[in-house]
């Protein structure tokens, strides 16, 4: 039996050897010192991360302790010896252990532009994932960033990337594509400066790739590579963490991948997938995946970290300039040919109103306007997206809206797969690479918009295109933001695609000075708001796990499954259900009395719009399920003299909970339905048991 040997080893420097005596000398020099140096200040400069450290080491925080004795004792810990003893075959049976483990899959939800954003909090994560992992020797983790298909959002995570991980030592933000700048193009290649480092400090530390077949197969490829031991890396094993940005827009894509995951479950540390519209195509991707939730990173950091002192969600919403803040300039022209809905706005005013009503409570008209007023010397600064197409005439197509904005003497800022970059009124066309070239720009695109600002304080200009505009770029900074919004009938057929178009005008207040008049039908409006009310409602709840029914425009619910555990209740609450008047009340009632005292189970699986809700109010009272669904509306129970077995929906019931999907139901808000089985319900292979009851419910 071949064995691995002796190891010594130093947590801080990542330092081994075969000898005691070598260990100690390494302790003594200047290399490990001023590593036990720059972990200090680490700790001195991030009081969370310095929490974190106590938590991760076990180190108990005494009332006497100093932050600087505490600091001590951590570099202290870790820089201990240790000493590992391990062979071959307990190596490898280690790692097929690790093969059954499931990897934790999270979904980052925010709203579009939050303040604390989704790209801030990601980067955020791996940061510390990176310190953690420096000092530890069990495996090296290389961050993969999957971002949408757009070389605008590749730069602008890679951008952010960069600026939030240069105050790292030996970190590196790689990124693999096709363009003439990246630092591969090839897969192999990095594979290659794996394979060739001499340390881990050497190792890779994040690849930043795009939602492409090619680089989905990519990191296979790499998966494929380092899905055993391999006498190369045998001393510092890889995992993987992946981030995949905007999956909802990408849904091929994803779905390939999942199909193969499993197969390298060994490999990664965990699956995030960051999204501000997880809708109905995303979910039924995942489910038809077999995935059916997904955790809530903020919901886990909050339990595992509840002595940070960060802001809560509320503050954070206070700081946001969201799409009501905006002025909502109402404009209901039918059409689905953005051009068209751009024309009409041109032309068309609409109606002011007094703040006071008349004798009928009708506000009292007292004006018109333009919706975009043309004879006044204000600069404008429009967001207008445009139809799919490129070209094509008579759409309302990018090249169409160009033209017309040119037409009144705009600049039009372009983004479309063929070209990027601003068009003058003559015709002239600067691409964004040039005019970043020409004045030395290395950021975002939000940094190329306040420089064309500051050089030409007093030109129109729009933005038009469609994909490319959609989501992930940000455009609103200081210095730049939106005088008008112009969306059309054309853009809400995918809610998705609807909210990021409509959700690049929102924002943090520190970037956003000026309230921006957002035109568009009522439809748009109140469709966007019953979406975003739902997001925050969703996050202030801040469940351990996300489900399609959070997400749904839907009203109806996961099935409530109760269960009785008196079998003498439960006949009393069979024998209820006689036919007699009032029979529902007497029902209720006793259900409710049950729950209360313990001889009924609930298992509600509904985050936001639940059944029952055991959270205290002010009085300090438990609400209970009458407080929300005080009637039943409807209540089916099967017997063993049924005659139609094949209609009762226990098995449908039952599916729609294990999988976290709603079911429809008729009855009115307030009212509920409930399904039981007097006697063993056997059917088609599907088992109900008497003690299992069923309640369904719609919700506001």
């Amino acid at each position: 039996m071949s064995s691995l040997g002796r190891k010594y080893y130093c947590k801080i420097c990542n330092y081994s050897c075969g000898q005691r005596a070598h260990i100690d000398h390494h302790r003594s020099t200047d290399c490990h010192v001023a590593k036990c140096v720059d972990l200090t200040n680490i700790l001195k400069a991030d009081k969370p991360l310095y929490c974190k450290y106590i938590t991760e080491l076990k180190i108990e925080e005494g009332d006497d302790k100093t932050m600087s004795q505490l600091r001590q004792e951590i570099i202290d810990r870790l820089s201990a010896i240790y000493i590992s003893e391990m062979r071959l075959e307990e190596y490898q049976q280690e790692w097929q252990q690790e093969w059954q483990q499931e990897v934790p899959l999270y979904l980052n939800h925010e709203l579009t532009q939050f303040t604390r954003g989704k790209t801030e909090q990601t980067l955020n994560e791996i940061s510390e994932r990176y310190l953690l992992n420096s000092i530890s020797n069990d495996s090296h983790i290389i961050q993969i960033i999957v971002t949408n298909k757009s070389l605008l959002e590749t730069r602008q995570w890679r951008v952010r990337t960069k600026n939030k991980m240069d105050q790292y030592e030996n970190i590196d933000v790689d990124i693999l594509s096709s363009d003439s700048k990246s630092e591969y193009h090839s897969i192999h290649n990095f594979i290659s400066k794996i394979t060739m480092a001499k340390t881990k400090d050497e190792l890779p530390n994040i690849l930043i790739v795009c939602f492409h077949k090619r680089r989905i197969e990519d990191m296979l490829a790499l998966f494929d590579m380092f899905c055993r031991p391999t006498i190369m890396i045998q001393n510092a094993k890889l995992k993987f963490h992946l981030s995949f940005d905007e999956p909802d827009a990408n849904i091929g894509m994803c779905s390939k991948f999942l199909t193969k995951y499993k197969k390298y479950m060994k490999l990664l540390v965990a699956i995030e997938f960051i999204t501000a519209t997880p809708y109905d195509n995303f979910w039924k991707m995942l489910q038809e995946n077999d995935i059916f939730k997904l955790l809530n990173p903020h919901n886990l950091k909050k339990r595992n970290h509840p002595y940070l002192d960060e802001k809560s969600y509320t503050e954070y919403l206070k700081s946001y300039f969201q799409i009501k803040d905006h002025n909502h300039l109402i404009c209901n022209h039918e059409t689905v040919n953005p051009l068209e809905y751009i024309e009409h706005v041109f032309e068309s005013t609409y109606d002011i109103f007094d703040t006071e009503t008349d004798a009928d409570g009708k506000n009292i008209k007292i004006g018109e306007a333009p919706y975009i007023d043309m004879t006044d010397q204000k600069r404008k600064i429009i967001f207008s997206p445009a139809h799919l197409y490129t070209n094509k005439k008579g759409v309302g197509s990018h090249e169409e809206v160009v033209q017309f904005y040119n037409q009144l003497g705009f600049t039009v800022y372009l983004s479309n797969g063929k070209f990027k970059g601003f068009i003058e009124p003559s015709g002239e066309r600067m691409t964004l690479d040039a005019f970043n070239e020409k004045y030395n720009i290395t950021g975002e695109l939000r940094d190329t918009m306040r420089k064309w600002s500051e050089i030409f304080p007093l030109k129109n200009i729009a933005i038009t295109g469609y994909w490319t505009i959609e989501r992930g770029i940000t455009f609103q900074t200081n210095g730049f933001n939106f005088t008008h919004a112009i969306i059309s009938d054309y853009h809400k057929f995918m809610l998705n695609k609807l909210l990021q178009l409509i959700g690049r005008v929102t924002g943090n207040k520190l970037y956003i000075q000026d309230k921006c008049n957002l035109i568009c039908p009522q439809h748009i409006i109140d469709t966007v708001n019953t979406l975003v009310n739902k997001t925050i409602e969703l996050r202030k709840e801040n469940p351990e796990n996300y489900n399609s029914t959070d997400f749904s425009e839907k009203n109806s619910s996961i099935p409530v499954k109760l269960t009785f555990v008196d079998d003498e209740y439960r006949s009393i609450c069979i024998d209820a259900i006689n036919g007699r008047r009032n029979y529902k009340q007497h029902l209720h009632s006793l259900l409710k009395n049950g729950y209360e005292t313990g001889k009924i189970v609930l298992e509600d699986r509904n985050n936001v719009h639940v059944f029952t809700n055991d959270s205290k109010d002010k009085t300090g009272n438990t609400k209970l399920f009458d407080d929300i669904h005080k009637s039943i509306s409807n209540v089916k129970m099967y017997s063993l003299s049924d005659t139609s077995p094949q209609s009762r929906r226990f098995a449908q019931f039952n599916n729609a909970f294990n999988t976290y999907k709603p079911t429809s139901q008729t009855g009115e808000i307030g009212e509920y339905s409930i399904d039981l089985a007097k006697d063993r319900y056997e059917y088609n292979g599907f088992i109900n048991e008497p003690n299992i009851a069923w309640i369904t419910f719609r919700h506001e």
